[in-house]
């Protein structure tokens, strides 16, 4: 189990699991130091997320506020939809098809 985040321009490609067992690795995170402007992070690879995860992406995009990112979700699975529904976040993120 494992989670790779690879840096492509402006998109931010997650693969494996977003879960707290892998979250350690990105905690700080500090890939949204190295952009500026549109950044886009793609989940299409990514196999499984948690609540832990979901709550990761969420502190994300405070800091992206913070360094004046305009963060997009893409390719975002349907665990990660029903968490944030679930958890009623739904309307943080800012997800486009």
């Amino acid at each position: 189990m494992s989670l790779n985040i690879a840096k492509d321009e402006n998109t931010l490609r997650f693969s494996g699991e977003l879960n707290r067992d892998t979250l350690m690795l990105y905690s700080p995170f500090k890939l949204l130091n190295s952009l500026s402007g549109k950044v886009i992070f793609d989940f299409s690879a990514l196999s499984n997320v948690d609540s832990a995860g979901l709550a990761w992406l969420i502190q994300q995009l405070g800091q992206a506020r913070k360094q004046n990112l305009q963060l997009e979700f893409i390719e975002v699975p349907a665990q990660l939809l029903a968490l944030a529904k679930v958890s009623g976040v739904t309307s943080l993120l800012p997800i486009t098809d």
